[in-house]
């Protein structure tokens, strides 16, 4: 009899066995020569002041024992909670941030904000190894795991067919993509911002949300199917020129890595073994998207110099500029640009510790605009709907932090949880707030993959869940949207849910 297969769909033992630790080999060879470079005596060696390597050390370190804990216990799985956290952004953005800081290939104009480097630098790298540390904890507490397995129970068990996903999930992608229009025209999506928010500016947002959703159950269908047939090409080249389209209106660097994270994850949940080709055609494209984005955001913010809201006719000329001056350039001087831009925007280290370093000396500024406590702000006004509270305060901007910490408004800096949650309450805080979001990913995790049969609908409630978890904003904004992006998520599934006939349980 056919036993359903357990998901998630883990990378087989010897496979993540070998492929983490080669992962901490290769950053501990990149160490070690970067410590020889420091003991030399060359008084012009650009990497002399490396006192931040035992704590980037120290950080990966943090990183890599949950990691390792899980190969051990056979539940490694690159869409884990924990590891998605760490691939996605820890990783790149504080240790190999961290390198990059520490050998001078990074200087942005903010290190002149950090006062007393030798110290605040260190101790951004602690308090970032303090973060994950207690979001591990949190996520490893016994409670969660069983609250997770209990709430699963209640829920139903819904066995879609594949094919008939393919319609509903089409025309919830239109839905998701004509909201998507209305809100660049509105100013809201795209590298535009709207001077006063609509009172259904937040719902209109919510709503473009279909169009995430459905491409990620339409990937699911595809990499499910055993024998693609003409519909499913059909599929296939509606998501991947929706894809294309969205990316280039969004105008932003990181469009297309998250488009790649989303293709990854239905992939990895849908086939039976994760094979050599499939790597390095994962990796093939993970570079490509992230250098081609980079390429793409970068001319297309330095063509339209601001966020001003403009028509979609001027937007789109801006699109076109932008593919023009790619297409004139040298390919050797776009590529250069792309890797500049890579190492400028991965490295966050010494953005949060602008704020390490100065969050007791700003914090009686703080009032003034609009940032004093606010985590308890976001958490509770959030959940109130802008049209039943037509005067509702703004969330957390990163635009008036930026204005305040950095001297420059016109842009958004790394926040991250662990720099709201310093600024709201002090270092004691960090381990905690981290604990809880661990706590509550171990709850979502236990609920809708651990240990179960596949499923179209738990697997895409867990991906928008685990995606709406940022690690660059605020800690504030963390919970609302999750029950936001999950509330939005639900309303589609059920949509695909009536087009799948009577209800059938396991």
């Amino acid at each position: 009899m056919y036993k359903a297969r357990i998901q998630p769909n883990i990378l087989q033992e010897k496979d993540a066995a070998i492929m983490f630790p080669l992962a901490i080999l290769g950053a501990l060879v990149c160490l070690g020569g970067l410590a020889l470079l420091y003991l030399t005596d060359d008084t012009t060696n650009p990497f002399k002041q490396m006192y931040m390597m035992p704590w980037v050390f120290l950080l990966g370190v943090v990183i890599a024992a949950p990691n390792l804990y899980l190969i051990h216990k056979k539940r490694f799985n690159l869409f884990h909670p924990l590891t998605f956290a760490a691939w996605s952004y820890f990783i790149p953005a504080f240790f190999f941030g961290g390198l990059i800081l520490a050998s001078g290939l990074s200087q942005p104009f903010y290190l002149v904000f950090v006062e007393d480097e030798q110290y605040n630098l260190p101790l951004t790298l602690v308090y970032i190894a303090l973060g994950y540390g207690g979001m591990t904890l949190g996520f490893f507490f016994a409670s969660g795991r069983n609250i997770g397995k209990k709430i699963s129970e209640w829920l139903p068990i819904w066995n879609w067919n594949a094919e008939k996903i393919l319609l509903p999930g089409a025309i919830l992608l239109a839905i998701g993509l004509g909201n998507s229009i209305i809100a660049f025209a509105w100013g809201i999506l795209g590298y535009q911002k709207v001077n006063e928010v609509g009172q259904y500016d937040g719902l209109l947002f919510l709503s473009t949300l279909f169009w995430l959703e459905a491409s990620f159950i339409l990937w699911l269908c595809i990499f499910r199917t055993p024998r693609l047939r003409t519909q499913h090409y059909a599929v296939i080249g509606l998501l991947l020129l929706t894809t294309i389209i969205k990316a280039v209106f969004q105008g932003n660097r990181g469009s297309l890595i998250s488009i790649f994270f989303m293709v990854a994850c239905a992939f990895i949940f849908s086939v039976k073994r994760i094979e050599t080709r499939h790597k390095i055609y994962g990796a093939g494209l993970l570079v490509a998207t992230l250098v081609i984005g980079m390429i793409y955001g970068t001319t297309f913010r330095s063509i339209k110099t601001n966020e001003s809201r403009v028509g979609l006719d001027e937007y789109v000329g801006t699109i076109g500029s932008t593919f023009d001056k790619i297409s004139n350039q040298d390919a050797t001087q776009v590529l250069g640009d792309g890797v500049a831009a890579i190492t400028e925007r991965i490295e966050s280290v010494s953005s949060l510790a602008v704020i390490v370093s100065n969050y007791e000396k700003l914090e009686p500024y703080e009032e003034s605009y609009g940032l004093r406590d606010n985590i308890w702000n976001d958490t509770i006004t959030a959940f109130i709907p802008r049209p039943l509270w037509k005067d509702k305060p703004m969330g957390s901007d990163p635009r008036r932090l930026a204005d305040l910490y950095f001297s420059f408004g016109e842009n958004s800096f790394t926040v991250t949880p662990m720099g709201d949650l310093l600024r709201n309450f002090g270092p004691l805080s960090i381990p905690l707030g981290m604990f809880f979001i661990g706590f509550v990913l171990s709850v979502i995790y236990s609920t809708l993959v651990e240990n179960q049969a596949f499923s179209f609908w738990r697997t895409t409630l867990y991906y928008i869940l685990l995606t709406s978890v940022s690690y660059e904003g605020f800690y504030g904004t963390i919970a609302p949207q999750m029950a936001k992006y999950g509330l939005m998520a639900v309303i589609g599934l059920l949509f695909i849910r009536a087009f799948q006939g009577r209800r059938n349980r396991a």
